[in-house]
Formats: C-alpha cells, structure tokens, sequence
C-alpha cells in the first residue's frame, strides 16, 4: 500500500511539474498561478503546495528539471571515459539544452521582466546556468587533480568552454531567425571546440 502511494504521489508531482513548466514557457512567470497550474494538472491546489511550497520553489524545480532531463548534471561526466570524449558527450547535451524550445521561451521571459522583475531572472540563472558551470567547474577541477588538464583558474575555463559552445545559431534562435547549421556542421563546430580547449590547457606531458 505504502509503495502504491508513493507511486500515486510521485505521478502527482510529475503531472504538476509538466503543467507548471508548460505554462511558465508559454504564458510567463507573472502570468502562472498556482491555480492555474492545478487545473492544468489535474490535481487540487493544495497537493500542488504539498509537492512545492510556493510558486518561486516551483519554478526553480522546473528548470533544474530541464537540465536533469538534458543529461546536465554529474551523471553526464563519466571520470572513466576519454575526457575529450566526456566533453563532446557534455558539449551535445549542453546544445541541446540551450538550443530547446523552452530554453529560448524562458530566457525570453527573463529579458521581457528583466527591469521590473530580476527577480526572475535571478532565480533562472540560479537553478540553470549557475548549475550547469558549477557541475561543469568541478569536473575540471578533478582532472586537473588528475593531471589531465592544467587549468589555473576554474571557473575562467569552464566560463570559456561553454562559451564556446554557444554557437551564433544560438543567438539567432534568441531573436526568432532560422538557425542554418546542420546536425553535421555543429557536430563538427563543437569537436572542434573542445580540441581548442584541450589545445590550451589539456596536459600534453
């Protein structure tokens, strides 16, 4: 019965956070309540509150979601593999996250209520891109532990990789032009990228 529950429950909060992020990518943070996203859910509004206390909590769980669900946390960093292979693997799902739908919906809305609510975009930078560079960070810390890369400042090189990565399609995905990069291309463009990292701080000894 217990497992039942915590079945149903889980369930629950997977619907919730389905509802939520849907409605936060298309109509906005300011414009989703909690309310809404119940009725989108199917659930009561207070099981919306006993899953995620307020509507800031549940809007952070929900990009973190978004990186999880794009393989961007420690799990995607296999310490066994190749690193020049770990990072092509790290730089495809990074390109996937940035270049999706709701990736571009919500840095959108962050620069839409950027003056009068940076509130926003504080917290979307906070579960998203802080945390991706902050897995990212230590990563490059253990092979530099390892001896592997010779990175002096760690932050500074991860900041510098995903930046790399961050292709003009993706730029022109932010302001709603046509992206022209083929699958090939940006594989291409992103091993490219990361030789140029490992070319300049990789251990060549």
């Amino acid at each position: 019965m217990k497992k039942a529950t915590r079945g149903r429950s889980e369930e629950k909060r997977q619907q919730i956070i389905a509802a939520a992020s849907h409605l936060f990518t298309e109509q906005g943070y300011l414009s989703t309540s909690m309310d809404q996203v119940a009725e989108a859910a199917g659930v009561s509004k207070q099981t919306v509150y006993s899953h995620f206390g307020t509507k800031d909590d549940l809007f952070r769980f929900c990009v973190e979601d978004r990186c999880i669900a794009n393989a961007m946390h420690e799990g995607v960093f296999n310490d066994d593999a190749p690193l020049r292979e770990v990072l092509i693997h790290f730089a495809q799902h990074f390109q996937e996250l940035i270049q999706s739908r709701e990736a571009i919906q919500l840095c959108r809305l962050c620069a839409t209520n950027a003056e009068l609510h940076p509130e926003i975009s504080q917290m979307f930078f906070a579960a998203g891109p802080a945390r991706v560079e902050e897995t990212l960070q230590g990563f490059l810390a253990r092979k530099t532990q390892q001896g592997q890369l010779e990175c002096d400042n760690i932050a500074m090189a991860a900041e510098q990789l995903l930046s790399l990565f961050k292709t003009h399609d993706h730029f022109k995905a932010m302001i709603g032009l046509p992206t022209e990069n083929s699958a090939e291309q940006l594989q291409h463009y992103l091993e490219r990228s990361v030789d140029m990292f490992l070319g300049f701080y990789g251990n060549t000894q």
